[in-house]
């Protein structure tokens, strides 16, 4: 993606333009599939994707073949009848296959190789402070540079435990954006590519419930650390931007509240911990998570501006992907209060 100034006068040009572009009216129905593979589960959910041309019918039963090298795993079906997850160990490595067949459609197959686990060999932060900005700065260090074809996301967990006057306790949980810019002086490097984040539950890549995944790539590490600020510039800037996106934000939900205090209590002690989670990523959940960003995060498109960005797949005869994570956890720990 192009900076920010460059987007805003992009849209300054374009605002007074028509660019006119055909979608062609007809097709066949497709099965719609999103398998990711993460720790020990394999999560499958299925939708019925109907042509435009499409007359109503109901959506057949699907039926639904998993393979973990070469050997067909047992699913238990969930309770909305659309998700399927099985619970096993998962080697990096493995190599995953889903096969989805319904009445009337073609099948749709898909596979990924889980990545290897992220090997952290050490986490450190300092407390940072320049003109008005008081932020943390963290560092992250693996066990090798990254290469290219290397692809990694990061969740940021904050925990407050407060204590009320009353004697009360209550745990506010809410998930942080990496920052990269530091002071409004730096600003103007500020590039959206740098801020791919998409929900991700550990089931489903883009649903409602706002547990954030910022994609992270080589351009982000220096050599082997990968360095990123807590309560900086360009986060806050981000996270009201994706607020203000159509539908609420880059995942179509507003972000929910974390909770507040009870009537009448007062908070005599908070105590904040921080969980980072570094996921490898294989390159089928990467392009498809980058994908369905940018379409989301497309406002020119949705004001009708540009053509649409359709989302990557790689699932033979259908649509959606078959992508694997894993994860490494480290926290909680406390740091220093900006």
């Amino acid at each position: 993606m192009k900076h920010i100034g460059k987007l805003l006068a992009l849209l300054a040009v374009t605002a007074s333009c028509e660019i006119p572009f055909d979608i062609k009216q007809s097709g066949e129905d497709r099965i719609y599939v999103q398998c990711v593979a993460d720790g020990g589960t394999v999560s499958i959910t299925t939708h019925y994707a109907r042509a435009v041309n499409s007359s109503h019918k109901a959506a057949p039963q699907t039926e639904i073949d998993l393979k973990v090298d070469g050997q067909s795993v047992a699913l238990t079906r969930e309770s909305d009848s659309r998700s399927s997850t099985a619970w096993l160990d998962i080697k990096e490595g493995a190599r995953i296959e889903v096969s989805v067949r319904a009445d009337g459609v073609n099948p749709a197959t898909g596979a990924t190789t889980v990545p290897p686990k992220p090997h952290i060999t050490d986490i450190t932060w300092e407390r940072i402070q320049v003109d008005t900005i008081d932020a943390v700065q963290v560092n992250i260090t693996l066990d090798h540079s990254p290469a290219d074809d290397e692809h990694f996301g990061i969740r940021i967990l904050q925990r407050n435990d407060v204590v009320y006057a009353d004697g009360s306790t209550k745990a506010l949980l809410g998930y942080l954006t990496p920052g990269y810019v530091l002071t409004a002086a730096d600003s103007g490097g500020i590039d959206l590519e740098d801020f791919i984040q998409i929900n991700f539950d550990g089931k489903y890549l883009g649903g409602p419930d706002y547990e954030p995944l910022t994609l992270v790539g080589k351009k982000q590490f220096n050599g082997q650390v990968y360095s990123f600020y807590i309560n900086s510039f360009d986060s806050a800037i981000l996270d009201r931007l994706r607020d203000r996106l159509p539908d609420g934000g880059s995942d179509g939900k507003e972000k929910p509240e974390t909770g507040t205090p009870d009537p009448g209590t007062i908070p005599v002690s908070v105590k904040t911990t921080y969980v980072f989670t570094l996921y490898s990523l294989s390159p089928e959940f990467q392009r498809y998570a980058t994908a369905l960003y940018r379409s989301n995060f497309d406002f020119l498109a949705n004001m009708g501006l540009i053509p649409a960005n359709f989302t990557w797949s790689n699932m033979e005869g259908g649509l959606g992907f078959t992508g694997a994570v894993n994860g490494a956890i480290r926290g909680p720990y406390e740091l220093p209060t900006p």
